[in-house]
């Protein structure tokens, strides 16, 4: 017997799960498929490698920091270059602010209504408007840790989504003395939302 979820929700971007369960009901096999076609691997084929950080980063619009670093390293490596320590932490700084970004918008929109709420909770209450309801802070707390994440890429990367900031050997340019400075201030006021969203959680489920 075969079981098939299409699509999988709470997810950024577009999957289907197929699970093989035995004449016993025991699952033999599981399988996550990625359905979305990208045809990246096609398109970078003859182009020079310097490109490839730029290119995949448009991999996502969710996560293009990962696949910028990600690249890069692979171009730090063909080039056998050494990435001074400034580059890598304002590499490290770049990627912190995406993961931040993106584990908000999966922990407070994508994931809470669920376990808030639990699986087989009417569909009509089990979403963010739900989760509004019950706590408006915890919702707003969340859609400004997922800015402050963009914001900070913005400030180091130029733009939000698909930043250019990371090259082979290091980072385009340095971090400016009064966006150093911006992002200090706020991150104790942001750490709290953090904190509140986590206790929050501990309090429902």
């Amino acid at each position: 017997m075969k079981i098939t979820i299409d699509p999988i929700t709470r997810i950024e971007g577009h999957a289907k799960i197929t699970i093989t369960l035995a004449e016993d009901n025991e699952v033999q096999d599981a399988k996550f498929h990625v359905t979305q076609y990208r045809g990246f691997e096609k398109l970078c084929q003859g182009r020079p490698f310097f490109e490839m950080p730029r290119l995949m980063a448009r991999t996502c619009g969710i996560c293009p920091v990962s696949h910028l670093i990600a690249s890069s390293k692979a171009c730090d490596q063909i080039m056998a270059v050494k990435v001074p320590q400034a580059g890598i932490n304002l590499r490290k700084i770049i990627n912190y602010a995406q993961t931040l970004q993106s584990h908000a918008l999966s922990f407070f929109y994508l994931s809470s209504p669920d376990f808030i709420f639990g699986f087989d909770a009417d569909p009509s209450v089990r979403n963010i408007l739900g989760v509004a309801g019950k706590d408006r802070r915890f919702i707003e707390y969340g859609i400004e840790l997922r800015k402050f994440g963009q914001q900070i890429i913005e400030k180091l990367g130029g733009k939000r989504i698909h930043p250019d900031f990371i090259v082979p050997g290091g980072v385009e340019k340095p971090i400016k003395r009064d966006d150093a400075l911006w992002i200090l201030e706020h991150i104790e006021a942001h750490l709290k939302k953090v904190m509140y969203g986590i206790d929050f959680f501990k309090g429902v489920i």
